[in-house]
């Protein structure tokens, strides 16, 4: 028997969190009339080490909630 349904991929909470904060800079731009300059890709890279610092505030916030 085999167990292939056990190993399906989840997307991770800090992907997740990456993505929403990407649109939600998107619609900031947006919002001002202008188109969002960068890709997913290009702004995890040129902003990953906030990205991780502010999720790890977020996730510290979320654990109490829920606690």
């Amino acid at each position: 028997m085999s167990h292939h349904h056990t190993n399906r991929w989840k997307p991770s909470l800090f992907r997740a969190y990456v993505t929403n904060k990407y649109y939600e800079n998107r619609d900031e731009y947006h919002s001002i009339g202008q188109e969002q300059p960068y890709t997913l890709e290009q702004y995890v890279s040129n902003n990953i080490n906030d990205l991780r610092k502010s999720f790890r505030k977020h996730k510290k916030g979320v654990d109490k909630h829920t606690v």
